[in-house]
């Protein structure tokens, strides 16, 4: 059931509360808990209109049901259902499932018992929208670890999660309360890059000349998507540094790319959101399986633990109670042109 809570105020309006505040759109205010945050500008306190959203990432979904990941994201999405305030969405950042042992439609009509239907159950009985884009692993045939191949087929495996999980297409976006939501794909094979994503990211020109468009009438906006980008922090956290984990970056001048076929090469995406740094509020992304914390051109970029498959930091005691806390719960102040990670204490961001 979806929760509506809109705002009342125009886009021109936020843009002018956002030129007001200024540094904020930079995110002056990440890292701070929510308790102690104070908004940049003229802050109204409690007459303010605030809305609040989660992002959760890597999943990793089982074909068995009683796998512990379809238990802890039925535990999360309850938790993020009664959260108070009350959330309007959460976006899911890739991973969700963990393989999948066909592109035929018709195989998922004639079978109950695959990663596909645990999660397709799991969301339909969450209480909140939940917002998909996919992941390396939501692109793999069957199989283990590094041995996971490639499906031969990407179309026919996205239009699988929009057939069956309601994604709108690969890459997508909606807008809330004057502020746009855009879902990016980073599998998505680049013939000027000469190689096929795979454990790294690409997004491909067609999808960055759709993003481009998306960003062309200056709306605030959060993206979020698989792959981290190349920061010094998503780097430097040690995630396999035999090969580029993330969206490969030339200019980082990174040693772990000397010698492969990703020297030299970086994705057009860095230039493009330097170019809109002044309206990309924060970038949510996954794939590492850790808490990251860094910045690409004064843009906050935020790494989420997995839901699923990361055995550290992944519970807090509330309550006295340990509960799943492996999402970033988001408040966005419209009246100030602001927002904050609401909790942002609990989170052990490393790198």
């Amino acid at each position: 059931m979806a929760r509506s809570s809109h705002f009342s105020i125009d886009r021109r309006r936020f843009m002018e509360l956002l030129g007001a505040t200024g540094v904020v759109l930079q995110g002056s205010i990440i890292g701070l808990p929510a308790a102690g945050c104070k908004p940049v500008g003229d802050d109204t306190g409690s007459d303010d209109e605030r809305f609040w959203f989660a992002v959760i990432t890597d999943l990793h979904i089982k074909a068995d049901p009683e796998h512990h990941n379809r238990e802890v994201l039925a535990e999360t999405l309850a938790i993020l259902g009664a959260n108070e305030p009350p959330l309007e969405f959460v976006l899911l950042s890739g991973d969700l499932v963990d393989d999948l042992p066909s592109d035929d439609p018709a195989y998922y009509d004639e079978h109950d018992d695959t990663a596909l239907h645990v999660l397709e159950a799991e969301l339909d009985a969450a209480s909140l929208p939940c917002h998909l884009v996919m992941g390396n692993h939501d692109y793999y045939d069957e199989g283990g670890g590094l041995d996971n191949s490639l499906t031969a087929d990407f179309e026919g495996r996205e239009a699988l999660f929009q057939q069956r999980l309601g994604m709108p297409a690969p890459w997508h976006s909606f807008d809330h309360a004057g502020v746009r939501f855009i879902g990016l794909n980073s599998m998505q094979p680049d013939e000027r890059a000469g190689w096929t994503p795979g454990t790294c990211g690409s997004f491909g020109a067609d999808q960055l000349a759709w993003l481009e468009e998306q960003l062309a009438d200056g709306t605030p906006c959060f993206l979020y998507f698989h792959h981290p980008l190349a920061t010094d922090a998503m780097v430097d956290a040690g995630l396999a540094t035999f090969a580029p984990f993330e969206v490969p970056r030339a200019e980082g001048n990174y040693d772990k790319y000397e010698g492969t076929e990703y020297e030299g090469w970086t994705d057009p995406i860095y230039a493009l959101l330097e170019a809109h740094a002044d309206q990309v509020l924060a970038i949510f992304v996954g794939h590492g399986h850790w808490w990251v914390d860094d910045r690409y051109a004064g843009i906050p970029v935020m790494q989420g633990d997995s839901i699923g498959n990361s055995p550290l930091q992944t519970s807090v005691g509330e309550d006295d109670q340990e509960q799943p806390m492996r999402y970033h719960l988001v408040e966005v102040n419209i009246t100030q042109g602001s927002f904050s990670i609401a909790n942002r204490s609990w989170i052990p961001y490393g790198g």
